[in-house]
């Protein structure tokens, strides 16, 4: 008997607009509601956006939203990483998929995904001003598990691609190197914006590390939607359970 049957295209556009609209969301809540308190640095200095942090942590009621939206998208985001799993193991060939190095990097690739998402639960529902220590480290652990779960992803998926590709694969390639590329770039600069305040305090430059935080968080959003692209219209996640008839002589 079937519990669940579920499109797999409207699951990824479920969990992938979860952490979107509770970030686009929790952003413009702190600018209207709490524009001063949320964009105020320990520099003072001209600043007019908020970063996620300030956004989704410390006020009512962008926390509660964002710990809402990033509650429910971590539960969904569990079978997203199942169905990843086996997705390139699926693609691969008989040749590759026996090959020691594949199967490593493929289970690697799920559990930095899978300690990606625990690391996101975990600096979502401990914010800064609740233990300042354990919001970083997990915040530190979820960018380099996202970074590295990206890379291998793109890795894996080169691997597993036909010989020769198809036009859709290497499109499909394409796509998930320049979003990799993107991630890290804005992830590059919103580092460099970060440290650039705290050095010289200038006016405006943390504005631009928020900014280029909010791109780094949407392109890895974007990034794990862009498994839609394989799956499109091809496959459904179904739960089940077995009914059992017992009969008395």
């Amino acid at each position: 008997m079937e519990l669940l049957d579920i499109n797999t295209d409207h699951f990824a556009i479920v969990a992938s607009l979860l952490p979107f609209l509770s970030t686009v969301i929790c952003v413009i809540c702190s600018l209207v509601l709490h524009f001063d308190q949320a964009t105020t640095t320990h520099c003072r200095v001209a600043n007019y956006l908020p970063s996620i942090s300030a956004a989704t942590g410390d006020y009512s009621p962008e926390k509660y939203i964002w710990r809402v939206g990033i509650g429910y998208h971590s539960s969904l985001r569990l079978f997203g990483i199942a169905l990843e799993f086996n997705l390139f193991f699926l693609k691969a060939s008989h040749q590759t998929r026996a090959k020691t190095s594949f199967m490593l990097l493929n289970k690697l690739n799920t559990f930095c995904y899978t300690l990606e998402n625990f690391a996101l639960v975990l600096l979502t529902f401990v914010s800064a001003d609740e233990n300042y220590e354990i919001h970083e480290k997990s915040f530190i652990v979820f960018m380099v598990t996202s970074m590295l779960h990206m890379l291998f992803s793109c890795i894996l998926y080169h691997w597993t691609c036909q010989v020769p590709a198809k036009n859709k694969e290497v499109w499909i390639l394409r796509k998930k190197v320049s979003i990799l590329l993107a991630n890290y770039s804005c992830f590059a600069l919103a580092i460099y914006f970060f440290f650039r305040h705290n050095w010289y305090c200038e006016s405006g430059v943390y504005t631009l590390f928020a900014f280029c935080e909010y791109m780094a968080v949407f392109s890895n959003i974007y990034f794990n939607y862009s498994i839609i692209d394989d799956i499109k219209g091809q496959a459904r996640l179904k739960l089940s359970c077995h009914q059992f008839n017992s009969k008395t002589q």
